[in-house]
């Protein structure tokens, strides 16, 4: 079955719905468990290869050649959708005059951030709206009515941003919980450090894959910002609990871009491989702020540890005569940043405040 895909102002334009081929090669309609679509949340360092991913896999749906594991060979039909941070951005900033050479500009990444999760919550079906179709009786109903997604084509939709913070991430989840979306972590690395440390993976790599970019290269002082800055999410094959509030319980896969049996194919399979059912929804005002809480917590303690790190390290650079003085003056940014963490309500507010301590910590 062929659907139409729809062109937005998405990095990548919405691919042509295409029959989804099984291992099997077999055509189907309905999943027992699946959620109907799905969010794939790209983070990694600037350079790991996140665009590069979305972007072909969006082409391989394009081009009809996504083969689905034996679980989704149900699946009728399926499009992809790219949602860049870096492409609203960028629209932002053309607008405003702005040229490239221009410093960040604060206001403008974080309307980017707010459109991109607006498009992608536009893009993902939420089953509540849909059409609502009354069982006749034969359907083995008994005659209740139930609710059914308008849509007959299930869409993957990329959220492609660097994602450093949990709480960024946790975002994305909180609109694929809403709207009844699975949601997928891919964690893209470009091989590992010298010492095979995971959470940093390949960032001398991706350091000289941002460098060689003829355009939207990220500047030396935000690679580094992003690379200490960056909370590894832990890698998990599903969803163990479907009413799990926090966002470190939603699926995560890890895929290396600079591996020598990298491949696009396999690299979306094992996306494929952990859809699954949808986060139960936050139905209350206790629920929302719980979730909100652990993530505050959680948060907090992640810049605990990295502003402890900062701060032995300027004081290790500093000389003799000026160490005392130094490590007063960043000991009282560190305390200043901990005790605002715990009350900031977004990751953008999260962003800005350790974007503040590293300028005072550098200097």
């Amino acid at each position: 079955r062929r659907g139409r895909g729809r062109a937005g102002m998405d990095d990548a334009v919405a691919s042509r719905a295409h029959p989804a081929r099984g291992v099997d090669g077999g055509v189907g309609v309905g999943c027992a468990r699946e959620a109907r679509d799905v969010l794939v949340v790209l983070c990694g360092v600037p350079g790991s290869g996140k665009t590069t991913l979305a972007r072909a896999v969006c082409a391989m749906i394009d081009a009809g050649e996504a083969v689905m594991p034996s679980k989704m060979s149900c699946v009728s039909s399926f499009e992809a959708h790219h949602v860049s941070v870096d492409a609203h951005e960028r629209a932002l900033r053309d607008a405003a005059g702005a040229r490239p050479e221009d410093a960040f500009d604060a206001e403008a990444w974080k309307s980017a951030r707010a459109r991109a999760r607006a498009r992608a919550a536009e893009l993902l079906c939420d089953e509540d709206d849909g059409d609502k179709e009354e069982d006749g009786g034969d359907g083995g109903g008994g005659g209740a009515s139930t609710r059914r997604c308008r849509r007959r084509v299930r869409r993957v939709v990329f959220a492609d941003d660097n994602n450093y913070y949990a709480s960024m991430r946790w975002e994305w989840f909180q609109i694929a919980r809403e709207r009844g979306a699975a949601c997928v972590c891919a964690y893209v690395v470009a091989g590992d450090d010298e010492n095979g440390h995971i959470p940093t993976g390949g960032v001398d790599i991706a350091r000289e894959r941002n460098a060689r970019r003829a355009s939207d290269r990220v500047p030396d002082e935000a690679f580094s910002r992003a690379r200490r800055t960056f909370e590894a999410p832990p890698t998990r094959s599903r969803l163990d609990d479907e009413s799990s509030l926090s966002s470190s319980s939603f699926p995560t896969v890890r895929i290396d871009t600079h591996a020598c049996d990298y491949d696009v194919a396999v690299a979306w399979a094992s996306i494929v491989a952990a859809w699954g059912a949808a986060p139960k929804k936050l139905r209350t005002a206790e629920e929302l702020e719980s979730a909100r809480e652990e993530t505050r917590q959680n948060a907090a303690h992640a810049v605990d540890v990295r502003s402890r790190k900062a701060v032995s390290l300027a004081i290790a650079r500093a000389d003799a005569s000026s160490r005392a003085r130094v490590a007063a003056i960043v000991n009282d940014a560190r305390r200043e940043l901990v005790a605002r963490v715990r009350k900031a309500k977004s990751a953008d507010e999260l962003e800005a405040l350790e974007r503040a301590f590293y300028a005072r910590v550098d200097a």
